[in-house]
């Protein structure tokens, strides 16, 4: 008889793990993804593929040509102190119910990881409550005053400058040092 930890490695070693740019979804992949979002987020839009914007690329997980788990990246410049950073913001992390705690999120946490190295990215960035989770995976919460667009129903409505208590958090890619001071997101919050 197989343990636990023998079952989820047997699972997580038959999930297909790729990233796909956003112009290539076609409208069954989409559906799918809208009903991955809507089953794990309450309150996502029914039959929507995105919340504030529509990101650049997705890490998609499949068993076969089961969709199990979803990472949407915003690719963008944010700056600081004078300075330009690359990042990934990761956006809506999720895996189906049936194929959670079985290391999945872990696994297009290291896709990811591994693509932003190869796509010379500074650091990965996101906000989150879950910031346990996070932290167990190299992740550091920052305290940095932010500067956003606030995005409500598909209408910029304004800049906000404060800090996120939500859970402000960052990974670094390269060699580069988190910033302490105030961060310009030069766009919608992640």
């Amino acid at each position: 008889m197989q343990s636990i930890l023998e079952l989820k490695a047997s699972l997580l070693s038959q999930m297909q793990i790729k990233h796909l740019y956003e112009h290539y979804l076609d409208e069954e992949l989409r559906r799918d993804i809208a009903e991955l979002l809507s089953e794990s987020f309450d309150g996502y839009p029914k039959g929507r593929v995105f919340f504030h914007q529509i990101p650049a690329l997705r890490i998609l997980a499949f068993q076969g040509d089961t969709l199990t788990g979803h990472l949407a990246i915003d690719h963008r410049i944010i700056h600081s102190g004078g300075v330009n950073f690359n990042i990934f913001g990761i956006v809506d992390l999720c895996v189906g119910k049936g194929y959670r705690e079985a290391g999945l999120a872990s696994g297009m946490l290291k896709y990811l990881h591994d693509l932003a190295k190869k796509s010379s990215i500074d650091f990965l960035m996101l906000v989150s409550g879950a910031n346990e989770f996070y932290l167990n995976r190299g992740f550091s919460i920052a305290n940095n005053v932010c500067c956003w667009m606030m995005v409500q129903n598909n209408r910029s409505i304004g800049l906000v400058r404060r800090k996120l208590e939500e859970g402000l958090m960052y990974k670094a890619v390269g060699d580069k040092v988190w910033p302490e001071t105030e961060i310009d997101l030069l766009g919608h919050i992640f």
